[in-house]
């Protein structure tokens, strides 16, 4: 008898994930350099397991992105961010455009790292970050996290970081227009790699916010969250297309 239950109770444990993966949104707040300025962009993240779907609202001081709302989704699996851009006044008149929803680029983020250092003229892949626990916690939208200070390149930054909400991809752009392809992603974005740490603040030393997750909800994500549309035309493609082949 004690043996069943031995056995019924390994094998509950047995079958018992390790750790619960997230399920649910997480809204944040993120200062980036626009057009005229810095502004403020809103970011409303899907997560589902160690899948995201990110939808980020431009602000006013983007110029004709303004007010416009840019979708990109993290395939884990592929180790890519796929990023939708909507039609900019003036690109349906460019070939292959009339039709188009807008613009799809898609970016190896194992690459992403090594274009970043080719277009800074550097021979290796990115310095990797001096990662110190500072040994303080702090609770933001009522989750706890581990303060941490991020150097690279002689640039501290100061990150709250959580394992509770998996894996942390900053959304790119690029992906074959202008040289390099994706844009540099900050070194804080890369600090952690593909490690599940979540960060709901960054800041610099002098205080300055960078990012801020504003609020965490729990509920479920519809898989129509992680598809890409059709009708969004490939920037690589139209960028060969016209006579200006991406670069590798």
């Amino acid at each position: 008898m004690r043996r069943i239950v031995a056995l019924s109770l390994f094998g509950l444990v047995a079958a018992t994930p390790l750790a619960a993966q997230f399920e649910g949104t997480v809204n944040m707040k993120m200062s980036a350099p626009t057009g005229g300025g810095t502004g403020e962009i809103n970011m409303k993240i899907s997560v589902k397991g160690d899948r995201s779907a990110t939808v980020m609202s431009m602000p006013a001081s983007s110029g004709p992105m303004a007010g416009m709302e840019i979708h990109s989704i993290f395939d884990p699996k592929a180790n890519t961010m796929t990023t939708l851009m909507p039609m900019i006044a003036g690109m349906a008149n460019i070939p292959g455009m009339q039709n188009a929803k807008g613009l799809k680029t898609v970016v190896d983020l194992s690459k992403a790292g090594q274009m970043s250092a080719g277009r800074a003229g550097a021979t290796g892949a990115v310095p990797e970050a001096d990662i110190k626990k500072l040994g303080t916690s702090e609770t933001i939208a009522g989750m706890s996290c581990d303060d941490y200070e991020i150097t690279s390149n002689g640039q501290p930054m100061r990150m709250c970081m959580t394992s509770a909400l998996g894996r942390f991809t900053l959304p790119q752009m690029g992906g074959g227009m202008g040289r390099g392809g994706a844009t540099t992603p900050p070194a804080w974005s890369r600090a952690f790699g593909s490690k599940p740490m979540f960060p709901l603040k960054v800041w610099s030393t002098d205080g300055k916010m960078a990012m801020e997750v504003t609020s965490v909800q729990k509920g479920s994500v519809p898989e129509s969250m992680f598809e890409i549309p059709d009708g969004y035309v490939d920037m690589a493609a139209m960028m060969g297309g016209m006579g200006r082949p991406p670069k590798p």
